[in-house]
């Protein structure tokens, strides 16, 4: 549309610009022919003279041609001139003293005659001021614009009737005939255009016509086919009435529904359009069209039977059969129950938008034949009906249900990680999971293990299977006590156990803890390593589906980070708890310091600051040569069986084994440590404990003893800090001793 539009443009313009050179040559003359009488009366004399010299102007000097020209010599309205020769050769040209006002393209030519014969010619270029002259005049002026707007006038006119017909008249035709296909009035459109792009976009215009036609006349032949198995339940009737309504398609058609007999052979159920002698005689054998179709399941166009074995389709070829559609009758599990076949007379009434109409008669007709065939069962299908609508409805209930699960998942997945995002505390977080992935999967208890990096012993934590904490502090599990464990450790994976037997092989230590049916260990990984386990279980019978194990799987991968960032804040909770109580040691000088108070301060600080069940300080007394407890030491069993003195010689005593070789000690057990001979540990009930020397200057005044009724509650990071706690604390007190001497030396 486009080019054609720059066409139609590229015309107009051709025209406008022949108009105008039309003009400018029809101007042109005009102004010849005015400057041409103008200058006749001065040119007059020359052209007399030149005749009266007959055939000798051509031999004449150029003195005596000089004076032929006087008076155009002398003229005001003439720029220059000159003499041409009979064939406008130049003879003579003179007066070139004014070329640079000549206007070489205005110029008039007079004939030099004698008697009939042009024996030459006088060309004349008039001056500026005379061709301004003759076209300024005021009725000359009018005739040149008159002329001009006439000729635009007129070129405008002629291309608008030229786009009209040409552009507009076809855009009016295509409007009209595309508001009648829409309005469905037209059944056939004609147009008058032979050639170029109208004649293109006509032909495009009647196959869309023909096409809407035909897809009209398909809906109308399907919704008659659809009406017709709706209403219909025999077999025979059905046949009849979608072949009747075929051959309304397809006047000239022929058609028949085969379908395999007893025998197991094809044989024609109905017919319509072929002789009677055809429905006897025909044998439908293997490689004809029709037996192609039943064994493919394909549809089989023939363009052309004389194109086949005349044998196979000899019974077609008598009915005069020249092209054919043979479409299988599918049923649901894609078994052929028969074929609908469709045959013409003529080779060219078949298209693919007739074959697809067909197939879908034939589709049609394969539902018809299946709802015959259990219409004559209709108690069975009753039932089998009954039985596929409440699988469907439970296939539904569940495919919602599972949906249902999903989005309840995905909010459990996201409200796990909101609270963990906004929680530091590792118990607190994992409380939450627990209870999310016993509302998930369904299972009736769960414990998540996290792995103590110091030992690598895996611990349960609070909340772990609803049994309280001091319950499971018993219990703990790591590759050297547990299979399971070291399985999980070195091959990272999920282990699942769905039978109480196989629970006893694998895992037999954790039935310890709770009993279990049913359990699945779900390894919580970091760095190519395993920190934790998530241990969801069942106590009685039901198994642990794929669907659970895969939601645990994606609340362990959460779990993962969830523990790291616990981890790291920790660490650092600790760093800033640790500077805190050095700064509350520092805190302890005071402007008058008096010793008691600060050891009583001392020791506060420091059985806060690691929650000690037992915290004393000995000082070492020069006279006695002997440890001696100090006033303020904390014991949850009393104070005063912590009270004692120790002789810094005793091999048995820990704490003066510190004292004596000023290196620290830590024991994560003291009840079963070598090391403590003392049985002061055991007595008191103390299993960790840390004894630090206190130095001052390099000389040992005595030592801190810090102590927990628990094992490995103090790692060597508690023990570095005890250390400057204690380089602390060796400083306030020598500090407050000096002070006390100092004032005691005053008094005297």
């Amino acid at each position: 549309m486009k080019k054609n539009i720059i066409k139609y443009l590229i015309v107009t313009m051709l025209m406008l610009i022949a108009a105008v050179l039309i003009w400018i040559f029809v101007v042109y003359h005009w102004f010849q022919s005015t400057v041409q009488k103008s200058l006749n009366p001065v040119v007059a004399k020359a052209r007399s003279e030149l005749s009266a010299a007959d055939a000798a102007p051509s031999r004449d000097s150029k003195d005596q041609m000089r004076l032929y020209f006087t008076d155009l010599e002398q003229s005001e309205e003439i720029v220059t001139y000159a003499f041409l020769n009979e064939d406008k050769s130049v003879n003579y040209a003179e007066g070139l003293r004014k070329r640079e006002n000549v206007l070489w393209a205005l110029n008039v030519i007079y004939p030099v005659t004698v008697g009939d014969k042009i024996v030459g010619w006088i060309k004349v270029w008039p001056s500026p001021e005379l061709v301004a002259s003759s076209f300024l005049t005021g009725k000359n002026i009018l005739i040149v614009l008159a002329s001009l707007l006439l000729s635009v006038i007129l070129v405008f006119g002629l291309a608008a009737v030229y786009v009209a017909m040409k552009f507009i008249a076809p855009i009016s035709d295509f409007k009209q005939a595309i508001k009648s296909i829409s309005n469905g009035n037209s059944l056939e459109i004609r147009f008058k255009y032979k050639s170029g792009i109208w004649k293109e976009m006509g032909e495009s215009l009647k196959k869309l016509n023909s096409k809407v036609i035909d897809i009209n006349t398909t809906v109308q032949m399907l919704f008659s086919v659809s009406k017709a198995l709706t209403f219909q339940i025999d077999m025979n009737r059905i046949f009849n009435v979608i072949m009747s309504i075929i051959q309304k398609k397809f006047p000239d058609a022929m058609c028949a529904v085969i379908l395999p007999g007893e025998d197991g052979s094809l044989k024609i159920t109905a017919k319509r359009g072929y002789s009677q002698k055809f429905f006897k005689s025909i044998k439908v054998e293997e490689g004809n069209p029709i037996a192609d179709a039943f064994i493919m399941g394909k549809m089989v166009a023939v363009k052309d039977l004389k194109a086949i074995d005349e044998k196979l389709v000899k019974d077609f070829l008598h009915e005069g059969a020249v092209t054919q559609i043979n479409t299988p009758l599918m049923d649901e599990n894609n078994l052929c129950l028969g074929v609908l076949n469709v045959s013409g007379k003529n080779g060219d009434i078949f298209n693919t938008d007739i074959a697809d109409t067909i197939s879908t008669v034939g589709k049609y007709l394969s539902i018809a034949l299946k709802n015959v065939k259990l219409y004559d069962k209709v108690q069975e299908l009753n039932r089998r009906l009954e039985t596929e609508v409440n699988t469907a409805s439970n296939e539904l209930i569940q495919t919602n249900a599972r949906l249902i699960r999903k989005v309840r998942d995905i909010k459990a997945l996201y409200d796990i990680s909101a609270f963990a995002s906004a929680k530091f505390n590792l118990n607190g977080i994992m409380h939450i999971v627990i209870d999310k992935i016993m509302e998930l999967t369904g299972m009736e208890t769960t414990a998540v293990l996290v792995k103590n990096e110091k030992n690598g012993d895996f611990v349960f934590l609070e909340d772990s299977f609803g049994i309280k904490s001091e319950n499971l502090a018993k219990f703990s599990f790591n590759a050297g006590n547990s299979d399971l464990i070291n399985t999980l450790e070195e091959k990272k994976t999920t282990v699942v156990f769905n039978s109480l037997m196989n629970l006893k092989q694998g895992c037999p230590e954790f039935l310890k803890v709770i009993p279990m049916s049913s359990a699945v260990f779900v390894p919580i990984k970091h760095n190519d390593g395993v920190i934790g386990i998530i241990l969801p279980v069942n106590k009685f019978g039901s198994e642990i589906s794929d669907n659970d194990v895969k939601i645990v799987e994606h609340i362990a991968v959460l779990l993962s980070g969830v523990v790291e960032k616990v981890k790291l804040y920790s660490e650092l909770e600790k760093k800033v708890k640790d500077l805190t109580f050095l700064q509350r040691i520092s805190s302890a000088i005071e402007s008058a310091p008096d010793v008691e108070k600060t050891l009583a301060k001392i020791i506060e600080v420091t059985k806060d600051a690691f929650e000690a069940d037992l915290c004393a300080v000995l000082l070492y007394d020069k006279h006695s040569g002997r440890l001696m407890t100090q006033k303020g030491a904390y014991f949850t069993g009393g104070q005063d069986k912590v009270m004692l003195t120790i002789d810094k010689d005793d091999q048995n005593s820990l704490s003066a084994k510190t004292f004596r070789e000023g290196v620290p000690y830590l024991s994560a057990d003291a009840t079963v440590d070598p090391a403590i001979k003392s049985q002061s540990a055991q007595q008191w009930g103390i299993k960790s404990i840390i004894i630090v020397p206190l130095i001052v200057d390099g000389e040992v005044i005595g030592v801190l003893r810090v102590g927990k009724h628990v094992p490995d509650a103090y790692s060597e990071e508690d023990k570095n800090l005890i250390v400057m706690i204690a380089n602390q604390a060796a400083i306030i007190i020598e500090n407050a001793n000096l002070y006390d001497e100092l004032s005691r030396c005053q008094v005297r």
